[in-house]
C-alpha cells in the first residue's frame, strides 16, 4: 500500500472524547486514518509498517496505539491468509463505532458482524480461517506452552513475524526456536524472546541452518575456554569444575543478554 487514500476520514465523538485516550492524540489520528482506509470495504488492510512510515514512528509505537484502540473496543483485528496456504496475506482492522456519517454509501457500518459476513464474499481468494497457518501455528504454540494471548501479544507476534518475513524464508521456525530457547531458560517474556531474535538478526542468523552453525561455534568456543580454564585452574590449585561452572554462567548471561 503506497498511495494515500482520497477518502474522507472520521473521528467519532466517542473516540475524540474518550478520557482514556486523552494523552494519546496521535492514537486518535491513527483511528481517523484507519476509517479513511476502511471506507471502500469497511476494513483497513494497512500494516504497522505502512503506518510507521506514514507517521514517521517506530512500529512498536504503532502497535501500542492499535492495541489501545482494540482494548477500548474501537477496533477489531483479524488475520487474513491465502486460501489453502500457510502464507499470511495481511491483516484487517475493522473500526467498531457509530460514525457520524454512517449512512453514507460505502462508509463504515456500525454493525461490524454484518459487515464481516458481507465482506467475506468480496474476495474469494482469501480467508480468515484459523487453520494450520504460519503465524497461526506460532499463536497455537504460544497458547499451548506459554500463556493465553492478549491483543497486545497478538500484535507483538504479528509485528515480529512481519519483520522476520522480510529477511528470512523461515520466519515461523526462527520465532518458534526463540520461544523454545526462552522456555528452556524458564523465561516467558516476549521482551526476552525479542532480545534473542535481535541477537540473531544483528549476527545475520536468518534461518535454522545459520542457527545450527552458530550453536556449533558456541559449543566449540565453550569447550576451548573450558580446556584453557581447566589448565589455569590446575596450575593455580583451584577446583577446575567449580571455576569453569561460574565462568560458563557468566558466558551464558552475555550470550542471552541477561
Amino acid at each position: 500500500m503506497e498511495e494515500k487514500p482520497g477518502y474522507y476520514s472520521i473521528l467519532t465523538a466517542d473516540v475524540r472524547y474518550d478520557e482514556r485516550l486523552k494523552k494519546y492524540a496521535d492514537c486518535k489520528v491513527l483511528f481517523s486514518e484507519i476509517t479513511a482506509l476502511s471506507n471502500k470495504y469497511g476494513y483497513c488492510t494497512a500494516s504497522n509498517g505502512y503506518f510507521a512510515k506514514l507517521y514517521d514512528r517506530p512500529k512498536p509505537t504503532i502497535s501500542k496505539w492499535i492495541n489501545l484502540l482494540i482494548k477500548f473496543g474501537y477496533l477489531k483485528s483479524e488475520m487474513v491468509y491465502k486460501e489453502n496456504s500457510k502464507e499470511i496475506q495481511g491483516r484487517r482492522l475493522y473500526p467498531i463505532t457509530t460514525p457520524i456519517n454512517a449512512h453514507v454509501k460505502g462508509g463504515i457500518n456500525a454493525h461490524v458482524k454484518d459487515n464481516i459476513t458481507s465482506i467475506n464474499t468480496i474476495n474469494n481468494n482469501i480467508t480468515t480461517t484459523t487453520g494450520p497457518t504460519e503465524i497461526g501455528s506460532i499463536y497455537e504454540f504460544w497458547e499451548s506452552n506459554v500463556d493465553s494471548l492478549s491483543p497486545y501479544l497478538y500484535e507483538e507476534i504479528q509485528a515480529i513475524y512481519e519483520d522476520w518475513s522480510e529477511v528470512s524464508k523461515q520466519p515461523k521456525e526462527m520465532i518458534l526456536e526463540s520461544i523454545k530457547m526462552a522456555l528452556d531458560k524458564g523465561v516467558r517474556s516476549i521482551s526476552y524472546i525479542k532480545a534473542i531474535l535481535k541477537r540473531w538478526y544483528d549476527n545475520r542468523i536468518y534461518n535454522i541452518e545459520d542457527l545450527k552453525a552458530d550453536q556449533e561455534r558456541f559449543e566449540k568456543n565453550k569447550e576451548s575456554k573450558y580446556n584453557k580454564q581447566a589448565k589455569k585452574g590446575n596450575a593455580a590449585g583451584y577446583d577446575a569444575k567449580q571455576w569453569t561452572y561460574l565462568s560458563e554462567e557468566e558466558e551464558m548471561r552475555r550470550f542471552f543478554g541477561d
